[in-house]
């Protein structure tokens, strides 16, 4: 579905991305870990087409976005929704509003269309009844969830989420992993970027270890624990390799939690 081919990025002289190749494929979620500074949210800004490459290529459904015009790359981002880090709800507008706010072609639906999307989207986060709250009065974690409603909102084929339980409780957490897993039975694509192991190995098909702009490695779960990588190795210490099958267990949502 999105294939980098040698990406090289570069800003102010410093080498970003060093000849990243990789592959996302249709209808898994692909989670991308690596410390802080190594690359990791740089890729979803390529994959938006916000950071134009040094050298490679990106394609998106066979499409090398980095050939396309501004009217064709906004195209192809009608098909990618994003949850940001911080949220990014806009405080003077209602839930329902903040849902509608980047839907295309909004002027050719109905009120009673509208209603109906927005009750829907919110269903499907478990927050009925919310349409007329204000993010000041939305809890961090009901704040993230009408952020995925929002990205949900053009029908999106993929959705990037940039770090989405940083700064959560661990319920609230486990909610998002859980909508993050919905979304897969659905046919949607995910890709998240996130340091905090647990969720990467409870909620990722495939794991992309980065550091200082390269893959280190990349695969299933079990791939990547037992990999011989020496980074590899020392970014994981605190998961129990040899036991994460034994010590795993299902969670009420059907999520592998690590013990």
């Amino acid at each position: 579905m999105i294939s980098f081919k040698n990406i090289t990025l570069l800003l102010s002289d410093k080498i970003i991305l060093d000849n990243v190749s990789l592959n996302i494929e249709r209808n898994i979620t692909s989670v991308i870990v690596g410390p802080s500074g190594a690359g990791k949210s740089s890729i979803l800004k390529i994959i938006l087409a916000l950071w134009k490459p040094d050298y490679g290529e990106v394609l998106f459904d066979g499409i090398n976005i980095n050939k396309l015009t501004e009217e064709e790359l906004t195209r192809i981002r009608k098909n990618i929704g994003i949850v940001f880090q911080n949220n990014a709800l806009f405080d003077s507008l209602t839930v329902a509003e903040n849902i509608l706010y980047f839907l295309p072609d909004k002027k050719k639906l109905s009120d009673i269309e509208l209603k109906y999307k927005v009750e829907e989207l919110l269903s499907f986060v478990n927050l009925e009844g919310t349409e007329n709250f204000f993010p000041e009065e939305l809890s961090g974690g009901m704040k993230k969830r009408v952020a995925i409603a929002r990205a949900l909102a053009i029908d999106p084929k993929v959705i990037l989420f940039d770090e989405p339980t940083t700064g959560l409780d661990p319920i609230n957490a486990e909610s998002i992993l859980h909508l993050i897993s919905k979304l897969k039975k659905s046919g949607t694509t995910s890709i998240l970027v996130t340091h905090i192991l647990n969720d990467a190995i409870t909620i990722g098909d495939k794991l992309i270890v980065i550091n200082n702009g390269r893959i280190v490695e990349s695969g299933t779960v079990d791939e990547i624990l037992q990999s011989s990588n020496n980074f590899v190795q020392k970014f994981f210490y605190q998961i129990n390799r040899g036991n994460y099958l034994l010590d795993s267990y299902t969670n009420q949502y059907g999520l592998v939690n690590v013990k």
